[in-house]
Parts: structure tokens; sequence; C-alpha cells
């Protein structure tokens, strides 16, 4: 109040006022309560602080992360929080959604336009009473955040009990199935199943191995979906190492997609568990930071996990493996090249080309297996016997060469559309060839469709296709497909998803859940309108179609031949045929993790196309990239060289470059004896946290791989690369072919240099590995004309403790060598002398004249680790010998010995 003075115009005495009383005086009789807050300071800081730290966080948790004001559910279960850190943060429906779209029951972030879930999730199954097998689970939530569809209202959880190690959760429609899982006594994990809100969890020697952290779990038509942790360390698998978070992995099989089994390796301190996602339908798996996992699947089926206790990564494979099946015996001459060249030339051409490629190849000395003819098969309704005589004289040139015929064969038949071809011409092929029928007519109750009536007719490239659905596939149907007078060593079974590459109608506008990931795999294969022949709709079986024409395919010969497949679901008893990969250094090393990581889960034979396989390929450009590819593929499983329009093949180049993927294949044939014994025990390529899963310093380690037990690779995968960082893995370990030492403790980071030509290779001390140096064109005649040279790599560390002598009888190195299923070799060497045994006493596969697939005499040995003086080469000892190993046969002991210091 503004004080103010009473006054008049007359000349009374003005009263002498005390303005200071009567300020203080107003001011008193006027303040309110509040006002003494405001002029108080000292007390104003402290409620604006207390309102801050009050008020603040409720009007965050309401207007940011609360997407409305609905009152706590009246279920009486837990209410949940929006204040989820970002990292923990799951999304709820499609995630990045506007707001009106979010479901009333999830938050919302306005900052980054997330739907989120609360934590607990509310979308979640309750029962009335402790878990069993038959107890019936309910939703809390009638709707779930996908189009606002119903939820499915009883569903049942079975737990199976497969093994001590190895034990199944599958969550179902109660309404379409009961199912009732085993019981065993000893095994090395527990689980629980809380009530009433329910969670699993499964616990193991290494302590909690899986937790669905009362995430989501969700039944709709049309999506599934659970949320799960395996660990808080890491995980490798889905062609990742490590699988980091924020990452979306599609389980369908297309074009580039994952080919082996879905598997996750999880780490706890030193252990590792496993856990396999087991659906057949179309399924996504996003990682998220934090090690959160959701498994997202278009099915109204259900949704099935395996859970692998471990503790080792050797002991989830295993397990594994008795789940998908084991690979058929494989045969040596599979280890060796295979090649083959696509083309859309004249038939005149293609086969002129195949002439030409052969005797270029054959007078070069060019290594190689096996060739799949003058281009790939593809099925066709009509009747086009020029194109079939094209294979047939195809077969006649490989196998004139003394190589394999393997041709490709794709699970489609072109058709003739709007009679492009005449019924004359079609009718005067039929007569010529009596053998021929219109497969598509005479068998259209096998083929996909878009309705009762039309035939599902997708494009690849110009040409026109409909797709046979194998799943009850006559015979007769397969041997009407198959009209070609031509024996064949094996085939390769290519574009198996099956491919289709005709627009792709809006599938996402039927389906609730449809991401971007889902879109890139349908684009490529036959499309959301497809029927099978039983009315179902394709796409929820579209992954079991691979295994479906391989069984329907082996009903075409009378005797079992080898099969590879770009497709296949849960069968390990087939060969891995990785296909179109673009030519890219990135791709050169996820080719490379690809291979280590499917061998692990259970496919040891894995092939991978050299330098890729599509036309991205630019010869001039990329010539480095294909030469380093060659180099890395001699230490793959299995290899393919593959060629559209541009080859790929060593003869296609010129000087240095020929020699070195000459060099390479040359390579991989001398150590093809190891690789051969690898292979019966164990996968060929490994990542470096299954082979030493000890090792905290090599566990995420993508740029260095094991070759079996006893071989490290170090690629120099980048252009023009001068170094490569060597991880020094426990051990004593030398370079391969020069017995140079790598001085260095475990985890020690070792630089080497490097050059275009070089791929370091290193040998285990404590190893023995048996080569084959002068290879021949092929790998059986390599392993049958060529005589054996030794590497002995000692180890040094117990050579310095022991201090041996000559007559000790202590080993600082041993080996194994496989030569067939009743006759192995063993040896021993220490610092002075070798001991050579044999195991079993089948020897006419090594010594009989007339039946022996392999050499006998060891010529050279070359010995790592002595001491310099016993040395005649810079870092070992080279010894000519000549040790023949039939006498292995006269011996009482089955045992030889030779010493090589003397």
């Amino acid at each position: 109040m503004i004080p103010h003075v009473n006054g008049s115009n007359n000349d009374k005495e003005t009263e002498e006022i005390d303005l200071s009383n009567l300020y203080q005086y107003e001011k008193q009789r006027h303040l309110n309560w509040y006002d003494q807050i405001l002029l108080n300071r000292p007390l104003r800081v402290i409620i604006v602080g207390l309102g801050a730290a009050v008020l603040a966080p409720l009007l965050i948790y309401h207007f940011v992360f609360f997407s409305s004001m609905e009152l706590p559910p009246s279920d009486g279960f837990s209410v949940g929080s929006c204040v989820v850190p970002r990292a923990d943060r799951l999304p709820c429906g499609l995630g990045n959604i506007p707001q009106a779209e979010c479901h009333p029951q999830c938050c919302y972030d306005l900052n980054s336009n997330m739907c989120f879930h609360r934590y607990p999730s509310r979308f979640s199954y309750i029962m009335d009473r402790a878990w069993a097998e038959e107890v019936i689970l309910q939703p809390r939530i009638a709707t779930v955040p996908f189009s606002h569809q119903n939820s499915i209202p009883n569903i049942r959880i079975s737990i199976d009990e497969i093994s001590e190690s190895h034990m199944s959760l599958q969550f179902y429609d109660a309404r379409e199935m009961s199912l009732m899982g085993r019981r065993i006594e000893e095994k090395h994990y527990s689980y629980q199943v809380t009530s009433p809100e329910m969670s699993v969890t499964v616990e193991a020697a290494q302590g909690l191995i899986f937790n669905t952290i009362r995430g989501p779990l969700i039944a709709s038509t049309d999506i599934w979906e659970i949320a799960f942790r395996l660990t808080n360390e890491t995980m490798y698998g889905l062609g990742d190492i490590p699988l980091r978070g924020d990452t979306s992995k599609v389980i369908y099989s297309h074009r580039g997609g994952i080919s082996s089994v879905p598997l996750i390796f999880a780490k706890i301190d030193s252990s590792y568990h496993g856990l396999l996602i087991d659906t057949v339908a179309p399924t996504e798996v996003l990682v998220f930071e934090e090690n959160q996992i959701v498994v997202r699947s278009i099915t109204s089926s259900g949704l099935k996990l395996h859970v692998f206790a471990g503790p080792e990564p050797s002991d989830v494979m295993e397990d594994v493996r008795k789940l998908i099946g084991v690979n058929d015996p494989l045969e040596y001459w599979m280890l060796g090249a295979h090649i083959c060249s696509e083309s859309s030339k004249s038939t005149a051409e293609a086969l002129t080309d195949l002439e030409g490629f052969i005797s270029t190849a054959v007078s070069e000395g060019l290594p190689f297996e096996s060739h799949c003819g003058s281009r790939p098969i593809v099925f066709d309704s009509g009747c086009d016997l020029e194109e079939n005589e094209l294979h047939e004289d195809g077969a006649k040139v490989v196998k004139e060469a003394k190589k394999r015929y393997i041709p490709h064969v794709s699970p489609y038949i072109r058709h003739e559309i709007e009679n492009e071809t005449s019924s004359e011409e079609i009718e005067m092929s039929r007569t010529i060839n009596e053998t021929c029928v219109d497969v598509v007519s005479t068998y259209e109750q096998y083929m996909l469709r878009t309705n009762q009536s039309n035939l599902y007719v997708g494009s690849i490239g110009d040409d026109a296709f409909v797709y046979p659905m194998f799943e009850n596939s006559s015979a007769e149907f397969m041997k009407s497909l198959w009209v070609y007078e031509v024996e064949i060593d094996g085939v390769i079974l290519e574009n198996n998803w099956p491919l289709d590459e005709s627009k792709c109608n809006e599938t996402k506008y039927n389906l609730p859940y449809f991401s971007e990931n889902f879109e890139r795999a349908f684009e490529i294969t036959p499309k959301y309108d497809a029927i099978r022949p039983d009315d179902s709709t394709y796409l929820y079986t579209h992954n079991e179609q691979g295994n479906q024409f391989i069984k329907s395919f082996k009903t075409v010969f009378d005797e079992a031949i080898p099969m590879w497949t770009t497709s296949q679901f849960m069968n390990g008893a087939i060969k891995i045929n990785r296909q179109s990969i673009d030519s890219s250094w990135t791709n050169l090393r996820r080719e490379l993790v690809e291979a280590a990581l499917g061998g692990i889960s259970g496919h040891w034979s894995w092939s991978s196309p050299i330098c890729g396989d599509t036309d991205s390929f630019d010869p001039k450009t990329q010539i480095n990239l294909c030469v380093k590819w060659y180099m890395a593929a001699s230490y793959m499983p299995l290899i393919k060289i593959h060629s559209l329009t541009t080859p790929r093949h060593p003869s296609a180049f010129t000087g240095t470059n020929k020699n070195l993927m000459i060099g390479a294949l040359h390579k991989r044939l001398s150590l093809l004896p190891y690789f051969f014994t690898t292979l019966q025990t164990g996968p060929l390529l490994r990542p470096m946290f299954y082979q030493f899963p000890a090792s905290d310093y090599l566990k995420d380690l993508s740029s260095q791989f094991s070759v079996g037990d006893d071989l490290v690779i170090v690629p120099n995968l980048q252009p023009s690369q001068s170094h490569v960082h060597f991880w020094l893995p426990p051990g004593t370990w030398y370079e391969l072919w020069g017995g140079l030492r790598v001085e260095g403790n475990e985890g020690d980071v070792v630089t080497l240099t490097t050059t275009e030509a070089d791929f370091l290779t290193f040998v285990r001390g404590g190893s023995i590995l048996v080569i084959q140096k002068d290879v021949k064109p092929t790998a059986e005649e390599t392993r049958l004309q060529s005589d054996y040279s030794l590497t002995i790599a000692l180890d040094c560390e117990s050579a310095n403790t022991t201090n041996l002598s000559e007559s000790s009888s202590d080993y600082l190195a041993t080996g194994s060598f496989y030569l067939a299923k009743d006759i192995s070799l063993t040896f021993r060497a220490n610092n002075t002398q070798l001991v050579i045994s044999a195991k079993g006493n089948d020897f006419e596969p090594m010594c009989d004249e007339d039946k022996a697939i392999w050499a006998s005499v060891i010529k050279e040995i070359s010995v790592y680790g002595l001491d310099d003086e016993h040395n005649n080469y810079d870092n070992h000892r080279h010894v000519s010998a000549a040790i023949d190993l039939c006498k292995l046969k006269e011996s009482a002991e089955q045992e030889l010995v030779y010493s090589f210091l003397e």
C-alpha cells in the first residue's frame, strides 16, 4: 500500500504525522499469510524446493510417461509403473506410433513418440491356482496392443524335461490342443512358474538362465509375443558375435536370411547356456539393451522355446544336434571346390561356355571337384526338349573331365502365360518325348493358389512361375518333374524358400503385426494371398517348404545322394548352401561369422560362395576382395564358386591374382586330412568363445577364428590392410607354415604385419597335423597320390618345465588322423622322437593295392619348438623321412617309432 497525506486548501496548520509508524501499521494490517511467505526469502526457497521435489515427478509421470488418466486395473493385480528407464523399455505394440494409437494400458513418451509397456506389464496371463500342465491361464487385458484384437481367453504352458540339460517351454491355445510334458529324475536345472500372475524362471548351476522378467505375454489371432532375459552379460547367435542390443532378426526363410537354427548362446561368468526358438511361423526376434529379448510370431497356435543348461558351449551344441538330427557321413570329395555358372545365353552358347571352361581349367590344373553343368535346372511345364538336352549334354561334358556332376535345382515350375507357346509346339514335344507331361495341369492339386480356382503365379526376372507344394506330393509327380536321363552325384537345392520377385501385395494391411523387417522378407517370397492345397494360408508354414522339397526330391532316386539346400527348418541332416551373398568386405566377414555360428549350432556341413554369388561383383574394383575371399574360404567347411553374369573362378583372372586364388585352393587341399579328421567329431570353423570359453579376453572376438582344436586364423579383412592384431589364446602358438613362435601371454595383443598375399594361420603347441603338400586336381586324387608331411608343434611350456631327455616317455605333442570308420592313426612326440600307432585293424583304405583311397608314406617332418641348436631352418627343424605306415599292419604293437634328432 502506497502511503499518502490528507490536506486542504485552507491555511490551517498541517498536522505532523509519523510516516514510518503509519507505513508499518498499514503493512501489518493488510498482509495475508501468503504475503508473509513470499516476503520471507528462506521460507520461500524451502517451499519452492519441496514443491519441485514432490510435484515434478508427478507431472512427468502423468503428462510424459502416462498415456491416459485411467484408474488402476480392477483385477487387483500389479498396477505397473511407467517410470521405466529408456534402456529397459519394451515397445507396446508397434512401438513408434502416434499417441492415439497407443493402447490405453501402455505408457507413452511424448518426446520419443514411443508406446511402451509398464513394468510389470499389464499384458500378462493369470491363473487361479498353482501352475500345473492342465491349469488354464487367462489374460489380464481383454485386448492386445496390435489393432486392439481380442486376447486368446485360455492358454496353457507345457514344460517338457527332455534331458538332464535340455527342457522346452510351450505356450499354446488350450482350445486347440492339450499337451503333457515329460518329467525326469536327474537334471541340471530347475524351474518355477509363479501364480497368480504368470512368470517363468529357469535356474542352473551358473544361476538364473531364463527369466520372463514380468514382461508381456500376448496371445491373439496372428500374433503371439513373449519377453525374456537370458543373462546380464554377453549373448551370441543369430549371425552376430556378440549379439548386441537394438538388433532385429527375422525367422522366415528368404534371400539373405538366417540359414542355421535360431540358437542364442548366453554367457554367465565362464559358463554358457542356450535358447532355441522353435517356431515354424514367421517370427521376429528383437534384442534390446540390457539383454531383453522379445519374440513376436505371426501365428495363432503358440510359441515354443528350448532352454539348454550347458555349461560349455559344446554341451549346448550337442543338445541341439540331438534335437535337429545330424548330417549324413561326409564324403571326402565334398570338401573340394564346387563350381557353377548361371547363363542366360542360348542353349548352344551355354554349352560352348561350359566346354571352354572345362578345357581351360583342366589344362591349368585348377583344383575343383564338381560342376553344375551348362546351367542350373528350372522345372518347365512346357516340355522344353532343347533345355533338357542342354542339361544332359552339360552333364556329359563334366563327367568326361572326371569331375562330379552336381546340378542346381529350384523348387518351382516355369509357366507359360497367355499361350506364348502354341499348343501345337507342346503337342509336338510330347510326341517326340513320350515321358513328358504338362505337370501343372496334370498335378494341379499340388499347386499353390490364390483362391479355389486360380493358380498362384509369381515371377523371377522376366519369367512366370507356379509353385508346387511338396508336403504330400507323390513319387509320380516328382518323377514327372525330373525328366533328365543323367546320373547325378549330388544336388544343390537353390532358391529353396522359394523365390518370388513379383510385386508385393499389401501384406501389412492384412496382419495385425507387420514390421519393415517382415516386409523385406515377404517381398521376395510367395505373398500373403497364397493358399496351400489344403486351403491353409501359405505364410504360416513357409519355413517348412525347404524340408518338404528335400524329402520329396529324395523319392526321385533309387539311392541316397548328397544334398545341399538354401533353406531348412530344424534339420541337421542337410548340408547348408549359402546363397544370394553380395560381394563386399563386410559380407566376407559376415560369412565367416555365419559359418562359425552355423557350425556350433549343429550344421557342420556349411557352404559359402566365394566372392559372393550375385551380380554385385565388379572384377576391376573388387579383385583384392575376391583374392582374400578365396583365402578365407580355404578354412570353410565346404566351398562353392558360383557366378551369375560375371565369373568368379580363378581361370577368369590373370597374373598374380589368379595364382593367389589357385594357391588358396591348393592350401585347402593340403589341409583336408586335418579338416576331415576334425569334422568327424566337431565343427570346423569356430568362434573364439566356443573354443576358449574360460577366456574373458577372447569371448567377443569376431576378427579371428579357431579351425578345429589346433589352428587359429587371423584374417586381414580390410582393403589394403597392412597389420592384423592377434589376441593370444591360452598356450603356445606358432605361425603354421614357418614355425615362428608368437611371444606373449594369454590375452596379449600381438600386432603382425600382413600383405594381400597373407592369410595368417597359427598352430597350437602340443598338436600334430597331417598335411599333403603335393596337391592334385581333386581331393580324392590328392589323398591317394600325395605323400604326407607332419607338422609337430611342441608345447614349449611343458618342455621348459619337465627338462625332457631323449629317453623320456612324456609327450609334448599329440594328434590324430581319421582314415575310415575302422581305422585311424594317432601320433605322439616329445623333443626327440615320434611314435605312430593305429586304432583299428582295417588297413585296406591305406594298404590294399586295389582298394586303397589314402596314401601310405610320410615323407617329411617339421618340428616347431626345439632349441635353436637343433633347428636347420630359421624357426624349425625339417627332416626328410620315408615312413611306410603300412608297416603298422606288421607290427605286433601296431606302433612305429621315428627319431628326428639323429
